[in-house]
Parts: C-alpha cells; sequence; structure tokens
C-alpha cells in the first residue's frame, strides 16, 4: 500500500528524536537478549569431545568417563545439607548424567584440589547445544560464582542470574539477603558480614562497602559461605 502524503508541514526535527529514543531502546534490549541466547547455544570452541558424564556429584560437580572430575566454572550451588541442594543436584543429573559432553576451558586449567575447570555443553533429544553452567544460574539453581581470570562468561551469568532473581527461580525463591551493610572483596567477588573473619584477611585496595547485600549481589558478588550474609 502506498503512503498518502500528508496534508501536514513537516514535524520539527527534535520531534522525531524524541519519539525514535524508545525505539532505540527497546532494539537495544532485543539485541542483548539475541546476543544472550546465541551464547546460550553457540558451538563452544571445543577443548575436549566425546567423554561421557559417568557421575553427578552435585550441582557444579561432575566426574568423567575417563576417572576426571569436572568443576563448573563461574557458578555455585548449596553445599550437602543446604537447601536447594538436591534440587540442584537433580537438575545438573537431568542436563549431564550419562550424557557426552563438550567441555570448553579458561585461564586455569585445574582448581585448588585438583579438578578440571571446564564449562560444559551438552546436546538435548533435539541435538541443540545445551550450556550447562548458563541453565544451572538461568533456572536458579546456581548463583555466579566470578573467580578471575577465569571469567569468559562472566557477563553472560550475571544477566541469568538477575533474570532468575527477578522470576524467583529455584533458591532465589528463598534467599533472604541481609539489609545491613557487607564488605566485598574485588579479587575473590565474595561479600562478608562486616564481622566475619574473612574480613580481616581482606587488604584495604580490594576491600568495597555495599550499604547491603543486593547491591553486591547486583554486580556480581557472591555470598560468602561462612557468614553467609
Amino acid at each position: 500500500m502506498k503512503q498518502r502524503k500528508s496534508k501536514f508541514e513537516p514535524k520539527p526535527f527534535w520531534r522525531f528524536k524524541v519519539f525514535r529514543l524508545p525505539l532505540v531502546a527497546m532494539a537495544f534490549l532485543l539485541l542483548l537478549a539475541i546476543a544472550s541466547k546465541r551464547q546460550l547455544n553457540r558451538a563452544p570452541k571445543t577443548a575436549e569431545i566425546g567423554l561421557k558424564v559417568v557421575r553427578v556429584v552435585d550441582g557444579d560437580t561432575i566426574v568423567l568417563s575417563d576417572g576426571r572430575t569436572v568443576r563448573y566454572i563461574g557458578i555455585d550451588t548449596p553445599e550437602r545439607g543446604q537447601k536447594f541442594y538436591e534440587a540442584a543436584k537433580n537438575f545438573n543429573r537431568k542436563l549431564v548424567q550419562n550424557k557426552t559432553v563438550e567441555l570448553e576451558f579458561d585461564v586455569e586449567r585445574y582448581d585448588q584440589y585438583g579438578r578440571l575447570l571446564a564449562y560444559v555443553f551438552v546436546r538435548d533429544k533435539n541435538k541443540r547445544l545445551i550450556f550447562a553452567n548458563a541453565e544451572m544460574v538461568r533456572n536458579g539453581y546456581a548463583r555466579i560464582y566470578t573467580k578471575p581470570p577465569n571469567v569468559k562468561y562472566a557477563d553472560l551469568f550475571l544477566r541469568l542470574q538477575k533474570e532468575a532473581r527477578a522470576n524467583h527461580r529455584g533458591l532465589w525463591s528463598a534467599y533472604k539477603p541481609t539489609r545491613l551493610p557487607v564488605i566485598g572483596n574485588r579479587r575473590t567477588m565474595v561479600f562478608h558480614r562486616p564481622n566475619c573473619p574473612m574480613v580481616r584477611k581482606i587488604k584495604p585496595q580490594n576491600r568495597i562497602l555495599f550499604r547491603k547485600a543486593e547491591e553486591a549481589i547486583e554486580r556480581g558478588f557472591h555470598p560468602c559461605r561462612e557468614c553467609q550474609p
């Protein structure tokens, strides 16, 4: 259909700019969502393939067919005895148990316990590639655990955590962070209650004060396992 010419004079240029601003913002958000989806489903720069998962230890740890233990990079799930431990473990089991996985690595190859550090990818029944680390965060079964220098997907994980929190998924449905000030460690990306013994070990240049725990979480910091702020 041809556009009819308006009988009115053109509007001032500034009016068009004001009208276009919301469209620009919407376009930016759409591109951001598309980028996140592509990261979730893209083929990894695979370092190792053809390895089968023979045991799921918990929500962020698995054992491969060659006997090696793999710790998921960038996330942390509840420990045994904590709320959502079983739920996180079961969700991880549904993702990878008895399936062949593809591993992608970051800067560090092993942690202090000798576990292989990796981003884990698996194919679903429709052969679509699933990013296990990211799915644990997106569904609320894991918090992000950014530990430099392994930060390849840190921004993606933070976006997915915000989505999970906003929708009260998994552990976020029950988590009630302290409303008191907390102290973060820029080096470890962990935050603590002011009276936590770990605070004394934080170097002054690495300390950062947050008015409440939610501010630290929004910045991608992880709550201390000891003081549980």
